[in-house]
């Protein structure tokens, strides 16, 4: 396996251990009444390990796919509103479309938003 796919793997997992180890998700916090000024309309936890699962997914197949250049593609999930952002450059609009397709594919649940730029590279 080549040391990026290694690197993309790794990083998959790394976002859900971020998701996992934040504050909010500490057994101790469940005994502490919310804070005064913390939002009404939180994601649960679920909804934020789901929406971290499907950033971290969808980022990785479009790195895996031979025929997207990923390295200026971000992928920002929105759990409240189960959507999926894609946002950067590409260098073709076949990139661009095959980019969507995949988050689309492995999204299931999401709505895809592509705010993907096609620049050529020079």
């Amino acid at each position: 396996m080549k040391r990026s796919h290694l690197t993309q793997m790794a990083f998959a997992g790394a976002l859900g251990l971020v998701a996992a180890c934040s504050p909010e998700h500490r057994p101790e916090a469940a005994d502490r009444p919310p804070a005064a000024d913390a939002p009404a309309a939180k994601p649960d936890t679920g909804d934020r390990a789901s929406a971290a699962t499907e950033t971290a997914d969808v980022k990785l197949a479009i790195s895996m796919d031979k025929t997207v250049d990923a390295s200026d593609i971000n992928v920002d999930t929105d759990a409240a509103t189960k959507i999926v952002t894609l946002k950067g450059t590409v260098a073709s609009a076949e990139q661009r479309a095959r980019a969507e397709a995949i988050a689309v594919r492995e999204a299931t649940g999401f709505r895809v938003v592509n705010q993907l730029v096609v620049k050529r590279k020079s």
